[in-house]
């Protein structure tokens, strides 16, 4: 993978989408590991930034812009990737899984992600900090959600395969029994102009994949968001 990343100059490349495509899918099915399968992923998301043409424009990473930021991101994320399964390699066996607390801080989380694994790893993740979550995996079913459940917060990624977030975000600003939800894009599209029109359309916060979750805690407990 590291060869094909390599020699990609930030243009559309469908066979080279293709191959990377195909190795971070065998590589889900070979590991047994939802961190792993979530680093995974998110390569594969850059990737497809990588390989098309513009989806390399706003892309920073410390003083690296663009193609070169992008391919930084991707060979840091294969760089833990690997830590990761080496630590598996020589791991005790797993404790039996804690059930999630009991909702505590009376405070309802939408998580709107069509990635699988990272959906589930983002709700145990709220549930043991003592949230109530609901999880969706597009834009039709976060809105359906929304309008069942009243969130206090949407947690929601802006590449949803039947709509994007954006209008998501529009639809439950249009309404007024979900206009007072708090909304924070979590997503790989991190140039200004994504980050403008996400402000535009009602999100209230735009953090960049990956995000760490000591920020994303943070952001929630925080009484104001400021973009």
């Amino acid at each position: 993978m590291q060869a094909t990343v390599a020699h990609a100059g930030g243009k559309d490349d469908a066979a080279a989408m293709n191959h990377v495509a195909n190795l971070c899918a065998r590589a889900v099915e070979a590991v047994n590991d939802l961190n792993a399968r979530v680093i995974i992923r998110g390569i594969e998301s850059l990737a497809r930034l990588l390989f098309s043409a513009g989806g390399h424009e706003g892309v920073e990473a410390g003083s690296l812009q663009g193609v070169d930021a992008l391919k930084f991101q991707i060979y840091n994320a294969l760089s833990n990737l690997r830590g990761r399964v080496h630590v598996l390699q020589y791991a005790r066996p797993s404790e039996p899984e804690l059930p999630a607390l009991e909702a505590k801080k009376n405070i309802h989380i939408l998580v709107v992600e069509d990635n699988l694994d990272s959906a589930d790893s983002l709700r145990r993740l709220l549930e043991l900090c003592g949230y109530s979550v609901t999880v969706a995996y597009n834009s039709r079913e976060g809105l359906e959600a929304a309008r069942r459940t009243l969130p206090d917060v949407v947690l929601c990624d802006i590449g949803l395969p039947d709509s994007d977030g954006y209008e998501l975000a529009a639809a439950l600003m249009g309404n007024p029994a979900t206009a007072g939800a708090k909304l924070i894009a979590v997503t790989a599209y991190g140039s200004e102009q994504d980050r403008k029109r996400s402000h535009e359309v009602g999100f209230q916060l735009h953090l960049v994949k990956p995000v760490k979750p000591e920020s994303l805690l943070q952001y929630l407990d925080a009484p104001v968001v400021i973009n």
